[in-house]
């Protein structure tokens, strides 16, 4: 009987203490895709890049930095430094992006590198129909830029079909993106790397 007491008072106290609430403040939660691991050495700095969606930084590695990367803000933490320009790494498990940029935050060139991408549209169309039977091995994305114009913009492709293997080097011509092989190279029996060209 003292026991069925004591279990009543208990639940009298704690349903008058449960109908008490208290209101938290609003959290705000942010998304940052490129993380806030920076490694620098003198006036180079790593960045390794975290993509909201699969491809994000390979398809526009500019679009990419202009959206997640401010130059001013690090320039700013870094200005008992004087350094005349910055060179800024942006690195992914596709490849990477070197920007330098001068003391004032402008953009002086670019150069990026990644592999085993998915190509522009284009581009497969136009591998697809001149190259029935034959499967992508390997391909390469080479670009660089100075003072904001695109100076290389080339894809490596290596084909293959049964022991026959091709590489085909495309540049890009214009923004009407056509995509005419500059260079290509068949091979037996090699692998890509020992071809000449």
């Amino acid at each position: 009987m003292k026991t069925l007491i004591f279990y009543l008072v208990m639940l009298v106290l704690g349903t008058g203490h449960a109908q008490e609430f208290t209101e938290l403040k609003e959290a705000k939660v942010e998304f940052i895709p490129v993380t806030s691991d920076v490694e620098g050495d003198g006036n180079r700095f790593y960045f390794k890049v975290k993509e909201s969606a699969v491809g994000e930084f390979e398809k526009d590695p500019l679009a990419f930095m202009d959206t997640h990367f401010n130059i001013n803000n690090l320039s700013s933490e870094l200005k008992h430094e004087q350094y005349d320009s910055y060179e800024v790494s942006f690195v992914s498990r596709k490849g990477f992006l070197i920007a330098d940029f001068n003391k004032r935050g402008n953009l002086l060139k670019t150069a990026s590198r990644f592999k085993n991408i998915v190509l522009p549209e284009k581009l497969r169309h136009d591998l697809y129909r001149d190259h029935k039977g034959w499967k992508m091995t390997k391909n390469i994305h080479i670009t660089n830029s100075r003072n904001g114009m695109v100076g290389k913009d080339i894809f490596k492709v290596i084909l293959e079909n049964g022991k026959d293997r091709k590489k085909l080097f495309y540049k890009l011509q214009s923004k009407k993106q056509k995509w005419p092989a500059i260079k290509e190279a068949k091979f037996l029996d090699q692998k890509p790397s020992d071809a000449v060209v």
